[in-house]
């Protein structure tokens, strides 16, 4: 598939441009360019301006944040058909996180300048920049209150048990290492409460498939 197509595809099935006029979406398509490579290739670096809203086409790309050391706090995961940097983009404004490709990634970049147009003649878009960016506010504040008013071990019983869903078992689509970050530990506590859990006879650790053998017990780890 050449990048015009990819870029059309990707572009026309946001749910940003979700009652967009076709030749609208198609103008912005036209409009946009995309970067990518394998894994390891930081897209984005903390304190660049981003030329835009950036969307993934596939892969999965990691949103975090580093202090002076080497201690890393994963902001998101971005995933197929979902998008980062809207506020700083549409604000002109250097982005606080770093973008780096988690498994081999080819995102879209959607330039401001034809988005602001939108804003100024599509009510369709505007309303649903606002609800994507309230969205993310609600998220930012579900994420802040979960790493400031839980336990490592509620954080990490809280995600098997939601990613979960109504399965039983959870196949990590990340090493552990990725998961310690996005849990905001280290690696090491990680694999120490793993395996406080399986000694428990909450869960089965196999790599990265993990059984859920007690999730009543799960959920009241983590609170409920």
């Amino acid at each position: 598939m050449s990048d015009s197509r990819l870029i059309e595809g990707v572009v026309a099935n946001l749910p940003l441009f979700a009652g967009v006029a076709a030749p609208s979406v198609r103008s912005v398509a036209a409009q946009s360019w995309t970067v990518g490579g394998p894994r390891g290739t930081t897209l984005v670096a903390a304190g660049t301006r981003l030329p835009g809203v950036l969307a993934v086409a596939y892969g999965t790309v990691k949103l975090s944040m580093k202090n002076g050391g080497n201690e890393e706090r994963m902001l998101r995961l971005v995933a197929a058909r979902q998008m980062f940097g809207e506020a700083t983009a549409l604000l002109g404004r250097p982005v606080p996180y770093s973008a780096a490709v988690l498994t081999d990634a080819k995102v879209v970049v959607m330039p401001s300048a034809p988005l602001y147009a939108l804003l100024e003649r599509e009510s369709a878009f505007a309303k649903a920049l606002v609800a994507i960016l309230a969205q993310r506010k609600l998220e930012l504040c579900a994420e802040i209150g979960t790493a400031t008013l839980r336990k490592g071990s509620e954080r990490l019983a809280a995600y098997l048990v939601e990613s979960a869903g109504d399965a039983d078992a959870v196949q990590l689509p990340f090493s552990k290492t990725v998961l310690a970050a996005r849990l905001g530990m280290q690696k090491e506590t990680l694999s120490r409460l793993l395996r406080n859990l399986a000694t428990e006879g909450m869960i089965a650790v196999t790599r990265r498939h993990i059984a859920l053998l007690d999730r009543a017990r799960l959920r009241q780890s983590a609170g409920g």
